[in-house]
């Protein structure tokens, strides 16, 4: 009877036998994945091609050799998995092994053993299975999945500050109103305003983290962005450190908010500065290159066959594997006490992932670091739609304005703000309110300011139903978070928009500018970060 439970003639045996060896060895030496036959001992009585590429040594390297002397960094292991093996017929266990002509060990890659026992006398059968790639990319998956998690929640709370923080900022510059440059309580208030200003520059990182920032993007020829600000980033960093500028030969240009580029340029160029502690170097290099075979974000949605690379290389004192796996988590340093927010990085990730790029590092402690972004390339540069800033005009008003803010907070001061200026403001807690009142005064509203989020329906989705009503109606959006149930097109008539925390004085400036324009004229505008 043969292994398979056939009867075989007696007279048949022997051929059978040797067919059955015939197949095995066919199967075995033609098999993409590494077999090895071992003994008891653990001794590599046969290997095939696969198994000699994979160790990447001929095969008398692995013939007569011990599995034991394959792997590095066992840590007993081996021995565990052995025994389970023998005991229970079958085990399977992940290994590093030494590739390559590093021996020793400086090279390897992470292998996947599954082990059958018996598999012919006392032969032991090791299918083996390189898993670096694959462990890697769900490392980075699941790294991936962290920050998400991690920006949502910081999300969420920049937004909360932000309208605490407009509170906050709103009423201050009230009260600076009422005090004169020599009010001995002037200078408290001062204070109270610049502690809510730097506030407010963390909640803008941390939106920028999260990809919640409202941004207003533009096409951007990285050539000019890098080479005007050389002058500023010289300034920033030490007399010890020498910047070197190399451009791309061509226009490298992208669609990005023009100012959160800049931010996040600057960022890395202070961290590289804070990677020299003795002195050194810092180049920033921009280059035209096609789509990377490799490194690209599963889920970077971007087709673009060109990219435009902006690399950040230092030659510091690098960055250590444990810190590696922490860089772009928000408030992560490795600074001193009061040396950093831990923010700077987490908002360089955020800004370019929100601006439809994607980055690396590259590092190793005392090796320094390459901080390379890559943006997907703009064929010709499109005319910036935005319109330059006119003057300000803050003339009292007189028109009509329903103002629907769900925090009570933030609707009360900006009523307090317009009613002092001189405007009617009808005020709205929820959208529905909204819809009520404009049913009413519909004829008599001059222009809707309204947040972005709140519960029963979106600030866009709201002025969509009522300019459908009046067409003439202008509409002012606020908010410091991108969430939006239903994104508004800031090419749109009478769309214009601010950002949370914003100065009081802005604010009329900006609803005085709007009243004092036609309708159909759209602007957006960063004016809500000035305080920043």
């Amino acid at each position: 009877m043969s292994d398979f439970g056939v009867v075989i003639p007696a007279d048949a045996q022997p051929l059978a036998a040797l067919e059955r060896e015939r197949q095995f060895r066919a199967v075995f030496f033609d098999a993409a994945d590494a077999m090895l036959i071992l003994d008891d001992e653990r001794t590599v009585l046969e290997a095939n091609p696969a198994a000699c590429a994979l160790f990447s040594v001929a095969e008398d390297g692995v013939v007569g050799n011990t599995l034991d002397a394959l792997i590095v960094d066992d840590d007993g292991e081996l021995g565990v998995g052995w025994r389970e093996l023998l005991a229970l017929g079958e085990a399977r266990r992940e290994h590093h092994v030494a590739v390559g002509e590093s021996a020793g060990g400086s090279n390897t890659r992470l292998v996947e053993c599954s082990y059958r026992a018996r598999v012919y006398a006392n032969r032991h059968l090791c299918i083996a299975r390189d898993i670096t790639d694959r462990r890697l990319l769900e490392e980075r998956l699941i790294q991936s999945e962290k920050i998400e998690s991690v920006g949502r929640l910081a999300g969420g709370i920049a937004h909360d500050f932000n309208n605490l923080l407009t509170a906050i900022l709103g009423y201050t510059e009230l009260l600076l109103v009422r005090h004169e440059g020599n009010d001995p309580e002037r200078g408290d208030l001062e204070e109270i305003q610049r502690a809510g200003q730097r506030a407010a520059a963390l909640t803008q990182q941390l939106l920028a983290f999260s990809r919640k920032q409202v941004l207003m993007p533009k096409d951007v020829d990285l050539n000019q962005t890098v080479a005007g600000l050389k002058s500023m980033l010289g300034r920033l960093i030490r007399e010890d450190i020498t910047l070197h500028c190399e451009l791309s030969p061509t226009a490298a240009t992208i669609r990005i908010d023009p100012t959160q580029l800049e931010q996040a340029i600057i960022n890395l160029v202070l961290n590289a500065r804070d990677a020299l502690p003795a002195g050194g170097d810092v180049r920033l290099e921009v280059t035209r290159v096609e789509r990377p075979r490799s490194g690209v974000p599963a889920d970077h949605l971007s087709a673009a066959s060109e990219y435009i690379r902006l690399r950040v290389i230092d030659n510091g004192v690098g960055i250590s594997p444990d810190a590696m796996a922490h860089l772009f988590e928000p408030f992560f340093t490795t600074k001193a006490v009061g040396k950093g927010t831990g923010l700077g990085l987490a908002s360089v990730y955020g800004i370019v992932r929100q601006s439809n790029g994607f980055i690396a590092v590259e590092s190793a402690p005392g090796s320094g670091s390459i901080f390379t972004m890559h943006f997907p390339a703009v064929a010709t540069s499109a005319k910036d739609c935005v319109e330059a800033a006119g003057s300000s005009n803050t003339a009292p008003g007189f028109e009509t304005i329903l103002l629907v803010e769900d925090e009570d907070s933030v609707r009360g001061i900006i009523g307090a703000v317009l009613r002092r200026q001189g405007y009617h403001v009808l005020e709205a807690a929820t959208p529905r309110a909204a819809l009520d009142l404009f049913k009413v005064q519909a004829g008599k509203i001059d222009l809707l300011l309204s947040d972005v989020v709140m519960p029963e329906m979106s600030g866009p989705a709201l002025a969509q139903q009522l300019i459908g009503v009046c067409p003439e109606l202008r509409v002012l959006l606020i908010s410091g978070y991108t969430e939006m149930a239903i994104p508004f097109d800031s090419n749109s008539p009478g769309i214009n928009f601010i950002g949370k925390p914003f100065r009081s004085s802005v604010l009329t400036e900006r609803i005085r500018e709007i009243l004092g324009t036609r309708p159909g004229h759209s602007r957006i505008s960063r004016d809500g970060q000035d305080i920043v």
